[in-house]
């Protein structure tokens, strides 16, 4: 749908939507801290009044965009070509990975603790973790299948689809802040080492 054509009235779908757009728009330019209520309700051409018939707070705005991006990625994963190796694989499901960090940042890590460390347990809450495991549950199944075509096997280990999660968020952490072209190593050069790294990490010898 064109954002720039008025949402209908009584079309609720969509003026969710209109919502989340404007939150993520207030997430890149001002960060968590101006994501507001009122801010989001201005953005997206609403009262505030109507923004609280979808959300209850700015919390539960947040934790829609987060799942709305695990979304992205699962259907990302689910759908790589599975012959270009285990490095490939990771080298293609990269870039959204940086987009996540590069939006929630250091908020993920507050997502991670109140929502999958047990905390706060709301539908939104409730929700986003379970995109979240669906998430690695889908980048565990493609890794071993992109292995088994290549004729090899990955660890078995409950913690191995975690580890590979939480080093790519290292990885799109090092490319949003630049630590590598700091060293004057360049991008690409870190995503090869990184993402090879990774595949002789799980590879089972």
């Amino acid at each position: 749908m064109d954002p720039t054509t008025p949402t209908a009235w009584g079309d609720a779908e969509a003026r969710r939507r209109d919502i989340l757009r404007a939150a993520s728009n207030l997430l890149e330019s001002s960060g968590y801290a101006g994501l507001t209520m009122r801010a989001v309700a201005e953005g997206a051409g609403v009262s505030a009044g109507t923004v609280y018939q979808y959300f209850d707070g700015k919390e539960d705005v947040f934790l829609a965009l987060m799942a709305a991006r695990l979304e992205n990625i699962c259907t990302t994963v689910d759908t790589i070509d599975r012959t270009l190796g285990v490095a490939g694989l990771l080298r293609e499901i990269l870039p959204q990975v940086r987009e996540l960090w590069r939006l929630f940042g250091r908020s993920a890590q507050q997502w991670e603790a109140k929502v999958l460390a047990g905390g706060r347990q709301g539908r939104p809450a409730t929700m986003s973790a379970a995109v979240f495991r669906r998430t690695i549950r889908s980048l565990e199944r493609a890794l071993r299948e992109t292995a088994a075509a290549d004729g090899r096997t990955l660890v078995d280990h409950p913690a191995m689809p975690h580890w590979v999660w939480d080093s790519l968020i290292g990885v799109a952490d090092d490319l949003v802040q630049g630590g590598s072209r700091q060293a004057r190593v360049s991008a690409e050069r870190l995503v090869t080492f990184a993402t090879e790294a990774i595949e002789r990490g799980i590879v089972d010898s």
